[in-house]
């Protein structure tokens, strides 16, 4: 990656997230002056806590919002902070908040992902139809009304069908439906214009194959890849992704072939600047599909995977690119493959009184990077359905792909029955 330019800048972060924390220390060692804005509604359904954080020595200046996802008291702490100083920079890492940072970059003249890209992103049927227009993807989708209309789609696809928010994120709401008699069950718990279905109900056609990630950043017009990461959803609600991989172990065909689609589909949203993550579905075929397009940098502990894996500091490369400068990754070259898995509880159960021991863990030497267990509050562990609904985590890094992934199980496995229940795995 190319040396910065020496010259102090204001950086702005929108929220935070614990695995995004290391941020605020890049762009401290990178020279520049750090401005966090807080959202406590952000930070509550992350159960994170900054005054606790590690990272908040890094970060000059706090202003705290109680939702950021609000537009007008954003733009009101934002143009604020850069009538004081004025700002060159933002980043934003949650789903939430792309689209109104992207408008107050817009508002200001500031360099950042496009506020009609990120817009059309996470508005799911619309991104649909832009790339479907641009001959990218065809994917077939609908926004229904109801059951009869969800039923009418699928007659023409077939089962199984994706049904899921037209707007959303954390894989809340998205259902893997196999057939008519599921698909009208679904229908007596979903309507739209209601949480999480408030943008609509969106249905789409099922993808099979092997479902990787592109993450892959756009700086000045030119493309930055960065990894192509391999993806694990949980078999009885294939909408949860309960791990990742990186790399994939994909050959470089594969990995040619979901690059380009990653850049056509930014390119054809017209996403401008940042670093992004691209969810795909890698048919039998070799053809590339878009499962999601998320304006963002990947999220959870995977730039720390991506570290791991031998690829470098992801979070020099996100303050660099949202500043605007020209940056080059020097050529990326994994050498070992690090591995996460998480896991809920499988079905609403009593909440354990305290966490397993977890003694034996040291048999996994320097393979085992990190394994929390944390339980959220009340007396029951509500079914995880939704990337929020985790209460454990496991970090493993290995030279051997197979092996990465098998030690990653076999500790998930073990934490589950020292706690006597099913887990999502």
């Amino acid at each position: 990656m190319t040396e910065h330019s020496g010259v102090r800048k204001h950086v702005v972060f929108v929220t935070w997230k614990a695995g995004t924390g290391p941020a605020f220390e890049a762009a401290k060692r990178l020279g520049h002056e750090v401005t966090l804005i807080r959202s406590l509604r952000m930070e509550a359904s992350q159960h994170i806590d900054f005054d606790t954080s590690p990272y908040g020595e890094f970060v000059d200046t706090v202003h705290v919002l109680p939702d950021a996802t609000e537009f007008g008291p954003l733009r009101e702490c934002v143009l604020g902070l850069h009538r004081r100083r004025p700002v060159d920079g933002f980043v934003a890492t949650v789903d939430a908040l792309v689209v109104p940072v992207a408008r107050v970059a817009e508002e200001l003249g500031i360099p950042f992902t496009s506020a009609h890209g990120a817009r059309s992103a996470k508005q799911k049927d619309r991104c649909r139809q832009i790339l479907a227009d641009a001959g990218v993807d065809t994917t077939r989708h609908s926004v229904v009304g109801g059951f009869e209309e969800a039923a009418a789609f699928a007659a023409g696809t077939g089962y199984p069908v994706v049904l899921k928010p037209a707007r959303g994120s954390a894989s809340e709401g998205a259902h893997v439906v196999p057939d008519e008699a599921a698909l009208r069950e679904l229908f007596g718990r979903v309507e739209s214009g209601r949480s999480p279905y408030e943008a609509g109900v969106l249905i789409e056609e099922y993808l099979t194959g092997t479902f990787v990630s592109a993450e892959i950043g756009l700086s000045h017009g030119r493309f930055l890849r960065l990894a192509v990461s391999e993806r694990k959803t949980w078999h009885r609600h294939e909408a949860l992704e309960v791990g990742t991989t990186i790399p994939a172990a994909i050959d470089e065909a594969a990995y040619e072939r979901v690059m380009e689609f990653a850049e056509a589909v930014i390119g054809a949203m017209d996403l401008r600047l940042g670093v992004f993550h691209v969810e795909i579905m890698l048919g039998a075929d070799g053809r590339p599909r878009l499962i999601e397009l998320n304006p963002r940098l990947m999220g959870s502990c995977l730039p720390n995977l991506f570290r791991l894996a031998g690829g470098g500091d992801l979070f020099d490369l996100l303050v660099r690119v949202h500043l605007d400068e020209e940056v080059e990754t020097g050529g990326i070259s994994f050498t070992r493959y690090a591995t996460v898995r998480w896991f809920g509880a499988a079905d609403a159960v009593p909440r354990p009184a305290a966490p397993p021991p977890l003694d034996w863990t040291a048999e996994y030497g320097d393979s085992l990077h990190a394994l929390t267990v944390k339980f959220p509050d009340g007396d029951v562990l509500p079914p995880c359905r939704g990337n929020l609904g985790n209460f454990g985590e496991v970090q493993v890094v290995h030279a051997d792909h197979a092996t990465s992934i098998s030690i990653a199980e076999e500790i998930v496995a073990r934490a589950a029955a020292e706690l006597g229940i099913e887990v999502t795995k």
